[in-house]
């Protein structure tokens, strides 16, 4: 059974707060403005499976989130493990994606191989 409009609205207020992304940025994402994502979250408009394509996109979440009845987590515990991702795996990939630059993403992910290679020495 699928979702109401209301309860897609409301997963991705979810989403969005817990990924602390603003209306605004959402918005400038998909290509709306964000009173049209605040009519989303409301579930006023409907959407259709393009556009939560997008929204799933912009999100980091797959579309089937908006669809299926999976529950999600609440919004402090992280995202849900989506696509086979363990909650700690859902959240680094969270936060990986708030860091803005480009210079501080390759620099995490290079010590993030040094730690991996030096616990694998033991």
């Amino acid at each position: 059974m699928f979702k109401s409009e209301k309860a897609i609205g409301a997963l991705i207020r979810q989403l969005r707060k817990s990924s602390g992304m603003s209306q605004m940025q959402l918005a400038e994402k998909i290509g709306v403005s964000y009173q049209q994502v605040q009519k989303y979250e409301k579930g006023i408009n409907r959407l259709s499976i393009s556009r939560l394509k997008q929204i799933a996109g912009a999100l980091g979440v797959m579309v089937n989130v908006f669809l299926d009845d999976v529950e999600p987590l609440a919004v402090g515990e992280g995202r849900a493990a989506y696509g086979g991702l363990s909650n700690e795996e859902a959240k680094l990939l969270m936060l990986f994606r708030r860091l803005q630059s480009k210079k501080l993403k390759n620099g995490f992910v290079e010590m993030l191989e040094d730690v991996v290679k030096l616990s694998n020495r033991k």
